[in-house]
């Protein structure tokens, strides 16, 4: 994660730069807004789009402070096969620069995040920013 407050520009960004670990708790508080939005989760097995709301989540706090301006501009997701998060777990993702590059005049920045719960592989991810600065 950032350790100062100077804003996270493209020129800053390398890749394979880590941003370390953000943990993410699969809390009551967590899954009653999820369930305030989707309705009840039955069962005691966290759902998938959680998981990517932890991602979404992760990648936020992993990178701060980000310039207004940026623009979300895909994702792909992959989760594990048989990976089950339950209710209360914590979950761990990583957070690191899988590829920069300017095209057409504008930043672009790809990021992957890999979910894990107890050392094994629930999620692996990437988002792609274009990013303002």
């Amino acid at each position: 994660m950032a350790d100062n407050d100077e804003i996270w520009t493209f020129a800053r960004f390398a890749p394979g730069q880590d941003f370390g670990t953000v943990t993410v708790p699969l809390d009551g508080t967590r899954l009653d807004g999820w369930q305030a939005i989707y309705g009840p989760v039955a069962g005691d097995i966290a759902p998938d789009g959680l998981i990517v709301a932890g991602m979404m989540e992760a990648y936020i706090r992993a990178i701060q402070p980000r310039p207004k301006g940026n623009v979300h501009a895909a994702q792909k997701l992959a989760f594990a096969p048989d990976a089950v998060a339950r209710k209360g777990d914590t979950v761990s993702y990583r957070v690191a620069v899988a590829a920069k590059e300017e095209r057409k005049g504008r930043n672009w920045v790809t990021f992957a995040v890999r979910a894990e719960l107890d050392g094994a592989e629930l999620l692996s991810g990437e988002i792609v920013s274009i990013w303002a600065a």
